[in-house]
């Protein structure tokens, strides 16, 4: 029998981040065919037993051979930017983005979720959550009731976000960060692990401490 073409996936990256994406994924156990694209790894090479078909620039030709569904197993810290490069790069040739939600992670069928969304192991997306597309949830991390999550946002392990805060777009939340009730966040700002936000903090800052305060500015490019 013949592996169904709609359930066929391509990881485009296949580093640090592909391995919790890709953990996931087989746990998931609903796609066929997994395939990785990277700009570093050999073709013919495997990650965690599936094959690497070269770098970015065969997605066109996968994509004619039956592919439809990719998604970028490419994290993010300090900027989106690579991020954002190979999901246009995927879009451009025609691919549609699955979200990867691990089997442990409780998210509430009240919440509503965009598309290229990781939610990975034990993570929390509590009812009334909005998430963007392209965000990543990570490990152990909670979204809380009523929050907007924007696109291409990266909430890390084990960071909370309580209710009703809004995090816009190219957000990075630092490893186990605390960002209050009702906090309002703005566009590309990092938040370093450990801070815990009670205000409401400007585009383009990064902020750290208890309670966390913007330490500088910067533009991120390609946004």
């Amino acid at each position: 029998m013949g592996t169904d073409r709609e359930s066929r996936l391509i990881l485009i990256g296949g580093g640090g981040h592909c391995l919790s994406v890709l953990d996931t994924v087989l746990r998931m156990g609903v796609f066929g065919e997994i395939l990785v694209v990277d700009r570093s790894l050999p073709a013919g090479t495997e990650v965690m037993g599936c094959r690497v078909a070269g770098d970015d620039s065969v997605l066109p030709v996968l994509f004619s051979q039956g592919f439809k569904l990719a998604f970028v197993s490419v994290g993010s810290i300090k900027s989106t930017e690579k991020r954002r490069e190979l999901h246009r790069l995927a879009q451009d040739s025609g691919f549609a983005f699955p979200n990867i939600i691990d089997p442990s992670a409780a998210v509430s069928e009240h919440a509503c979720l965009g598309q290229g969304i990781f939610i990975g192991k034990n993570t929390v997306i509590n009812a009334g959550a909005q998430i963007g597309d392209m965000a990543i949830i990570n490990s152990g991390a909670v979204i809380e009731h009523g929050c907007l999550v924007g696109d291409f946002t990266h909430v890390a392990v084990g960071a909370a976000v309580c209710g009703d805060t809004m995090l816009e777009a190219d957000v990075f939340v630092g490893a186990g960060a605390v960002i209050a009730q009702e906090a309002r966040i703005g566009k590309g700002c990092i938040i370093g692990a450990g801070a815990v936000v009670n205000r409401t903090l400007p585009s383009f800052c990064t902020a750290v401490g208890v309670p966390a305060r913007p330490v500088k500015f910067h533009i991120q490019e390609g946004m």
